[in-house]
């Protein structure tokens, strides 16, 4: 329980609806609202909010998406973690004496470390993009500074190196496809493309509107795989 509740930073922009979901309870989040190790935080369809953590890394969250702050980095524990289940989630990672903190985002099918600074972390399940027949689960990577290690979550150990200027996605449990130049190869990110910050721009994952992907990037993947 102390653990649980432990401070974690708090939302300095809250806009459309956002929600903070804390030990079975629900609540509006508005800009102030402190969060804790443990909580969720979950947007709507029009939803936008903004969070700062206490190394002062920023977290900012596009519309239908949400986050579970599992661990901060820092008084014994070795990484910040942070879990997206669905949507968008730009992670501004705050530097310490000229090197990135260790932190990462984990999707329910991939792991998304930090050797970076600014990047942004997809997620989305239930429809199936051109040129993976079958593959129903996605985690896209977009990279604008540093170095991110894009892994699948059956293979952490064994991930692709995602450059700035680059993108990946992991479909399903597969390995990560080669990284291609952003917006070039269908992966959504919070501002689109050029990595713009005003807010969700990019068609998300498997949506009609996300381009495929092109044959340089593509990864084959077998009918049924999820």
């Amino acid at each position: 329980m102390a653990f649980a509740q432990a401070a974690a930073g708090s939302i300095t922009v809250a806009t459309g609806q956002v929600q903070l979901q804390r030990g079975g309870a629900t609540s509006a989040a508005t800009a102030g609202t402190a969060v804790n190790v443990g909580d969720r935080v979950v947007t709507g369809l029009d939803g936008h909010a903004g969070i700062v953590l206490s190394d002062q890394s920023r977290l900012e969250l596009g519309p239908a998406s949400a986050i579970n702050i599992d661990q901060l980095g820092g008084a014994g524990a070795p990484a910040t973690h942070v879990s997206l289940f669905s949507g968008v989630l730009r992670s501004i990672v705050n530097a310490t004496g000229g090197a990135a903190a260790a932190y990462e985002v984990h999707t329910p099918n991939a792991v998304a470390a930090v050797r970076g600074t600014r990047f942004d972390t997809a997620y989305s399940e239930g429809a199936v993009r051109p040129f993976y027949d079958g593959c129903s689960r996605y985690t896209d990577v977009s990279v604008y500074e540093g170095t991110v290690n894009l892994a699948s979550s059956a293979a952490p150990n064994a991930g692709e190196d995602v450059g700035a200027g680059y993108e990946a996605t992991v479909p399903c449990q597969f390995s990560p496809v080669p990284p291609g130049p952003l917006a070039m190869t269908g992966a959504a990110s919070y501002g689109g493309g050029a990595g713009a910050t005003s807010g969700f721009a990019g068609a998300m994952p498997g949506a009609s509107g996300a381009p495929s992907p092109g044959c340089p990037v593509c990864s084959p993947i077998q009918p049924g795989a999820r």
